[in-house]
């Protein structure tokens, strides 16, 4: 029995030792826990729950430019809702978006373009299973000049369920300029690079590139693409746009995103690499400082670029999250995406989509002083938007305001979490892959998470975000305050067993 009551009193002596050195860590871990359960971060805000039908939707619904039907639709009606270009183009097609609504009771089956009188390509047309269309859609267009006339005129043909067709006749004709040459660089397009035997300046948002003409009229047997169409295929890859060509040497230019010197290089080896030979040679387009000089002036260059730096990354208190590693500049959104748009899957397939688009963005970020973020990729529905250095709380604060004052532009807003990992990937292999970014070290070891703004004001979740983003410091003070609180239960158990047993022996003695 001695024994006994000694080796208890051993147990009790240690967990009382330990205790006393854990319970800082303890008492600290309890402080946050209560602190972060109970005070209010940010100031709920209730987000709008009515869903947006999409942005361009929205946009051109209340821009109609032509009158509602007043009677029931006898047959489809066919409406052009954006502005033709001039008859002379530059690059060999042109873009628009189209309203289409089925007679009245009955489905859309069928869009497709006739270019001189004959048949070209489908725009739309309903598989099996897929949803029925029954109202007014909207639909974009891509249509090419004819190679072998020079110009072109286009007809829209519009078919339901009842097999009744619309015809919707493209006044003006369209041909290709005889020298296409893509609009003249401002200074906003210039960036400066230091080399050895001096400085150069050059276009950092724009490629010209060297067409393979044996191939430039071929058409893929497999699938009836042509080269042009694969070439398209590649540029969208890295949301990049055609905007001028090809010309009689059978060059093109390409838009892109700002970017560095040394990115433009790859994007040559990018596009030779996976075009299937259709691109063979490539050049930016340099200039002497005087001759940028001598550029039309426009407004200051903004600066869109998604690259994360060391000034980015900051630790601070994330609502709902404790500490946390996040990104201090950028609030991430996701769009209402298009719902009553035809092709839903690969929208926004034309250039003058994603124009739209943007312009609508930037007007609403304009509200926070934000600026709309941009790389060589399509990103839809996802955009961030760079706010400058602000807390956790802040950048709750100002996605909150966009998502009340937006609604139907913003369905989701994020604050950025930055985890950790190891480098890995493009390193470990000789193999050569495209990728739309060569990232630095320090980006790839602090990857992004997205973490959802909740509409309580806090961030994403616990469960969820699990220790993604937990400091060191911060997960030494999870870690010893909980073993703080384990032996604060045993100590609690271990002090009332003594209790019992000191009052047992003590009525034994009476």
């Amino acid at each position: 029995m001695q024994f006994i009551d000694y080796a208890a009193s051993i147990v009790e002596r240690v967990f009382r030792e330990l205790f006393r050195h854990l319970k800082i860590c303890y008492l600290l871990f309890f402080t946050l826990a209560t602190y972060h359960f109970t005070s209010i971060q940010v100031s709920a805000v209730e987000v709008p729950t009515d869903q947006s039908k999409g942005i361009l939707a929205d946009i051109l619904n209340s821009e109609r430019n032509s009158p509602e039907p007043t009677e029931p639709l006898t047959e489809p009606l066919l409406e052009i809702v954006t502005e033709l270009p001039d008859s002379e183009l530059m690059i060999p097609f042109f873009e628009l978006i189209y309203a289409v609504t089925p007679s009245e009771g009955e489905m859309l089956k069928e869009v497709y373009v006739n270019v001189n009188g004959e048949y070209d390509r489908h725009l739309y047309q309903r598989a099996i299973g897929e949803p029925k269309v029954m109202e007014r859609t909207f639909g974009e267009a891509r249509l090419f000049l004819s190679a072998d006339e020079q110009a072109s005129r286009f007809e829209l043909v519009a078919v339901d369920s009842s097999n009744k067709r619309t015809y919707y006749p493209i006044e003006q004709s369209f041909w290709l300029s005889e020298n296409p040459e893509p609009p003249l660089p401002t200074i906003a397009d210039i960036s400066i690079l230091d080399r050895y035997e001096g400085k150069i300046a050059f276009v950092h948002n724009r490629l010209h590139l060297q067409y393979n003409d044996e191939i430039l009229t071929g058409i893929n047997e497999q699938n009836g693409e042509t080269s042009l169409d694969q070439l398209l295929d590649e540029l969208s890859y890295y949301d990049m746009a055609l905007i001028a060509g090809p010309d009689k040497n059978e060059r093109v230019t390409i838009q892109l995103k700002q970017t560095p010197y040394r990115e433009l290089n790859r994007f040559f080896r990018d596009l030779e690499t996976f075009t299937s030979g259709i691109v063979t040679d490539g050049e930016i387009e340099e200039m002497t400082l005087a001759e940028a000089d001598q550029l039309p002036k426009t407004a200051a260059p903004i600066d869109r670029s998604v690259e994360f730096k060391r000034h980015m990354l900051k630790i601070g208190w994330v609502p709902g999250l404790f500490f946390r590693r996040y990104q201090d500049n950028v609030v991430g959104f996701k769009l209402h995406e298009e719902t009553i748009f035809l092709n839903p899957e690969s929208f926004p397939e034309t250039y003058l989509s994603k124009k739209l688009i943007n312009e609508k963005i930037d007007e609403a970020v304009a509200a926070i002083d934000g600026i709309r973020l941009e790389e060589n990729r399509l990103s839809y529905p996802y955009v961030q938007i760079a706010v400058g250095g602000n807390t956790p709380r802040n950048l709750v604060k100002k996605g909150q305001q966009l998502l009340t004052n937006y609604p139907e532009v913003f369905s989701k807003g994020y604050v950025i979490i930055r985890g950790r990992q190891n480098i890995y990937g493009y390193g470990t292999t000789d193999e050569y892959k495209r990728r739309w970014r060569v990232m630095s070290t320090f980006e790839e070891r602090n990857y992004p998470i997205w973490a959802i703004i909740n509409p309580n004001g806090t961030v994403s979740s616990l469960t969820s975000m699990g220790w993604h983003g937990v400091t060191v410091s911060m997960a030494l003070v999870i870690g010893f305050g909980s073993i703080g609180f384990i032996v604060f239960i045993f100590e609690l158990f271990a002090c009332q067993r003594a209790e019992r047993r000191k009052r047992n022996r003590q009525s034994g003695k009476n």
